[in-house]
């Protein structure tokens, strides 16, 4: 039993913004403050784990390029061990979980186990940037279609396709895509 009472725990995939601890949504703050393990990624910033009480157990999963002490199949394994064992836990990335996040990974191992899940998104780095800088992602008469797009892949996987719809009248934002500058840079030429 955990201090919530429960036999079973449960798994939030909770979206912890752009970085900017005040960009947290209400959602995302409370789960942060009802969790009894955090394991959160790299580019989530200090102020956000902050916000959780002292007492909750935070844990560093995050990735880096080449790098990963933490594979993908050791998160899934650990959160859902975790919530077996009855704790509230919180799977806190950063931007939105659903975009370019791994997070159907994670549902598929936590639902397989029957742990009870759900998905708090986050403000996504896409407009984050675009409100940082001022711009609006679409405008009537100029832009009306945004494509989210990632350049990178699971290794061995060929490169995406990213810049296929390309065309007047869309805003395309690439995520993880700086290696792959010069490639999108001759594929948008084209």
């Amino acid at each position: 039993m955990t201090r919530h009472g429960t036999a079973r725990g449960s798994l939030a995939l909770v979206g912890a913004g752009p970085g900017a601890s005040d960009l947290l949504t209400l959602r995302a703050l409370r789960k942060l403050q009802a969790a009894d393990t955090i394991y959160y990624d790299r580019l989530v910033d200090p102020e956000v784990l902050e916000l959780a009480p002292a007492t909750v157990k935070k844990v560093f999963v995050g990735k880096h390029v080449g790098a990963h002490a933490w594979p993908q199949e050791r998160i899934n394994a650990e959160i859902v061990s975790e919530a077996l064992k009855g704790r509230h836990v919180v799977r806190l990335k950063s931007g939105d979980p659903g975009i370019f996040g791994r997070l159907t990974e994670e549902l598929d191992a936590a639902r397989a186990a029957g742990i009870k899940t759900e998905i708090v998104p986050g403000v996504t780095a896409a407009c984050a940037a675009a409100a940082q800088t001022g711009i609006s992602l679409t405008e009537r008469g100029v832009s009306d279609t945004l494509v989210l797009s990632t350049a990178a892949c699971r290794a061995g996987d060929p490169l995406p396709d990213c810049t296929r719809h390309m065309q007047p009248g869309t805003t395309t934002v690439f995520y993880m895509s700086a290696g792959q500058a010069t490639r999108l840079r001759a594929g948008l030429a084209e």
